[in-house]
C-alpha cells in the first residue's frame, strides 16, 4: 500500500477482520488521547474509521480475510485520517444512494453520508491496486 501523501504521527497495518477493526480503533483511541484531540474531533474519528473499516470488510473483500487495511493519522489544524485497502475500486465521495419511494428509508445506505457529514473534507484516490481515503476531522 502507497504511504507518500503525507508522513503520519500514526499508522497501524491491520486485517479486514472485526478484530483488526478493534485493534485499529484501540489505536486510534490511544492516539487521540495522547494527542489531547477535542472529545468531537475524537469520537467523530472512531465513527469514520468503524463505518469505513466495515464498509471495506463486507463490500471491498467481500468478508473477513487476512488482507490489509491500513489506518494512518497526522494531527495539523484538525485530524488528517487515511484509510487504505487493496480492494476493487471505490470512491464514496462520488456515491449516491439507490432511488426510493417517498417515505421509504433502506436499511443501511446511511453510512457513507453520515461519514460525509462528520469531517470537514473527504478525498479519494485510487494509487496502483489501492484505495486511499483521506478524512479530515476539525473541532466544532
Amino acid at each position: 500500500m502507497p504511504s507518500d501523501f503525507y508522513v503520519p504521527d500514526f499508522d497501524v497495518i491491520v486485517p479486514a477482520t472485526t478484530r483488526g477493526l478493534a485493534a485499529a480503533l484501540a489505536s486510534l483511541e490511544m492516539f487521540c488521547d495522547s494527542r489531547k484531540l477535542a472529545a468531537d474531533v475524537h469520537a467523530r474519528a472512531v465513527i469514520a474509521v468503524e463505518e469505513l473499516f466495515t464498509n471495506t470488510i463486507k463490500y471491498g473483500y467481500g468478508g473477513e480475510c487476512g488482507r490489509p487495511v491500513r489506518v494512518s493519522a497526522t494531527v495539523a489544524t484538525g485530524l488528517v485520517l487515511a484509510l487504505e485497502d487493496d480492494a476493487p475500486a471505490f470512491d464514496p465521495t462520488k456515491w449516491t444512494p439507490p432511488p426510493q419511494l417517498p417515505g421509504e428509508r433502506p436499511v443501511g445506505q446511511a453510512g457513507i453520508s453520515m461519514v460525509l457529514g462528520l469531517c470537514a473534507a473527504v478525498a479519494y484516490a485510487r494509487a496502483g491496486d489501492s484505495n486511499r481515503v483521506t478524512l479530515t476531522i476539525v473541532p466544532h
